[in-house]
């Protein structure tokens, strides 16, 4: 069985504390204007025990960054933010990719898939889809242009199950693990137990702030493998998480 892993915590509102204004500006660009402050947050996560770190590149796709004029950036600011979080991670740490939700299933999100990829990301990071959007063709289009490993988290949860029905084999297009991101931690935690229909994969569970540590011995039973933070959640939230499933160990460690 998988050993459980430790993510990051939220980004983007670790950057606003720092100065950043989403007014005029994107976290994504930070990659470039400000190395230094996305470093620091990347250093602080694993001080306090991640075993994974998350590039900085929610929104980093040339349809989204026309927004800002800086269309022209994509693929600097997609390695920048690789090679920051590799640097810092080293041989022993992961670096998930980050893809968000805002340019699904076109080549813009190829472009981005492809720069991470480049600049030696271990695995993409689809965080934040909305359960009624098919995420097979999308999947299957990413791994064949990368070959990389892909975890996706769910933001919108359906009323009737907490994910959609996957009309794919996970090994056909790389899929290690799903699960959900940016909900309620106390909503969240309830996820888990009501799944309607197997999941051959590890579940991901990345709630945005608040306090849900205690059910993490709760959620391994129930299949939950990944455990991060979203929007709101400090370095303190990664540091809680480790306490609850213990020390970390090194790649060479865990085999």
């Amino acid at each position: 069985m998988m050993r459980p892993l430790v993510l990051d915590a939220a980004m983007g509102t670790r950057l606003i504390a720092r100065g950043l204004d989403l007014t005029r500006d994107d976290p994504s660009l930070w990659n470039l204007d400000r190395p230094e402050a996305v470093a620091e947050i990347h250093r602080l996560d694993l001080d306090a025990g991640a075993d994974a770190i998350t590039t900085n590149t929610f929104g980093a796709n040339r349809k989204w960054l026309a927004r800002y004029g800086r269309a022209g950036d994509v693929v600097a600011i997609n390695r920048q933010a690789a090679s920051i979080a590799r640097t810092l991670a080293g041989p022993d740490r992961i670096v998930l990719g980050c893809i968000g939700p805002t340019a699904p299933g076109t080549e813009d999100e190829l472009e981005q898939a492809r720069a991470l990829a480049d600049e030696g990301v271990d695995a993409l990071l689809l965080e934040t889809n909305a359960t009624a959007e098919p995420i097979g063709g999308r999947l299957r289009r990413l791994h064949a242009a990368v070959g990389l490993p892909m975890i996706v988290t769910f933001a919108l949860v359906a009323d009737d199950d907490p994910l959609p029905g996957l009309d794919f084999d996970p090994d056909e297009v790389g899929l290690r693990a799903i699960g959900w991101n940016c909900i309620p931690p106390d909503r969240a935690v309830t996820l888990p137990g009501r799944l309607r229909r197997p999941v051959d994969v590890p579940l991901v569970l990345r709630p945005s702030g608040g306090a849900w540590e205690a059910e993490v011995p709760r959620l391994l039973d129930r299949g939950v493998r990944y455990f991060g933070g979203c929007c709101g959640t400090t370095e303190a939230d990664v540091g809680a998480l480790r306490r609850a499933i213990g020390p970390r160990r090194s790649a060479s460690e865990s085999g």
